[in-house]
């Protein structure tokens, strides 16, 4: 009897630690969870070409946020700004090559003290504004930093794992915020103008390429715009963003959130007037598509950052 039961409990251990493993191997946004349908309206693919190349947040109907190194790339050493023209967004669904709308870019406004990882923040103005649907919906801007330790949503098309596939449809995850104090402590390159989250302890995970750009959201609002991660991704280290509340007035300075009602807004929602122009079905939509894997836009778009 006594044989029989350290039997069945050197399965059951077996067990436990195969599941372990199997869940270790899993692709760990890192450790993403498929998202809904309309669960983050506000987010939006950024795309060279009509290929996914960062994440970013609808603002106001005619406004994106993202991170101002998703608008560059570099060649041999040198990095030379993107033409507008090149660039759209893909906004209404959670999967990037269906079910949404496309809408070409007018021009952007990258923060002027962007250099290298610092100010790492822009403005992208859409070519026309964009028609809010309940899958379509704008963000509000934190006003202050999140508190310590706070669970922060994290969202995007990034890849799954280190060097891993890109995912079709939209991950999801969070993150637990730092203080600017603990957040130095752990990462000497910060300051206040970001905002650190940490990854969960037990199952790492974080941003990986093909997020930058993308938002942070507490409490139904924007703090955080995807910057870079420390070590690779899913790595136990903080995964770094540029915080919101800090750039507040210079973002609403370079885009129409001064002149737009948010009044009687208890989602964070804008009301824009004057909206209805059409956006441009991507089903029905005569632009072509880039095949990424023979795109010389993808190489050139890994950008070092996520």
């Amino acid at each position: 009897m006594k044989f029989f039961i350290a039997v069945l409990l050197a399965f059951v251990l077996l067990e436990v630690e195969v599941k372990a493993f199997t869940r270790r191997l899993q692709p760990r946004v890192v450790a993403g969870r498929n998202a809904n349908q309309g669960q983050f309206p506000y987010i939006v693919s950024l795309r060279f070409m009509d290929t996914h190349i960062c994440g970013g947040s609808i603002i106001s109907a005619n406004y994106i946020l993202t991170a101002a190194h998703c608008l560059s790339t570099e060649i041999d050493d040198e990095s030379f700004d993107l033409e507008p023209h090149r660039l759209s967004i893909y906004a209404g669904s959670i999967h990037l090559g269906s079910g949404g709308v496309a809408v070409q870019v007018a021009e952007y406004t990258k923060h002027p003290g962007y250099a290298g990882l610092y100010r790492d923040i822009a403005v992208v103005r859409l070519a026309q504004p964009l028609n809010f649907t309940d899958e379509i919906r704008p963000i509000n801007l934190s006003q202050s930093d999140p508190p310590s330790f706070a669970n922060a949503d994290i969202v995007g098309w990034g890849r799954l794992y280190e060097n891993g596939p890109r995912p079709d449809i939209l991950q999801y995850n969070s993150m637990a915020s730092l203080s600017h104090d603990l957040c130095d402590m752990l990462n000497p390159l910060v300051d206040e103008s970001f905002l650190c989250l940490l990854p969960h302890r037990r199952e790492p995970n974080g941003i990986c390429n093909g997020d930058s750009g993308g938002p942070a959201v507490y409490n139904d609002v924007l703090v955080g715009v995807t910057n870079f991660a420390t070590d690779a991704c899913g790595s136990a280290h903080p995964d770094v963003f540029a915080n919101v509340a800090y750039y507040a007035d210079w973002i609403r300075e370079n885009s129409d959130l001064g002149n737009v009602n948010v009044e009687n807004s208890d989602s964070g929602n804008v009301d824009v007037e004057n909206s209805d122009s059409g956006n441009v079905d991507v089903e029905n939509s005569n632009s072509g598509s880039v095949d990424v894997e023979n795109s010389n836009a993808d190489n050139a778009m890994e950008l070092g950052r996520f």
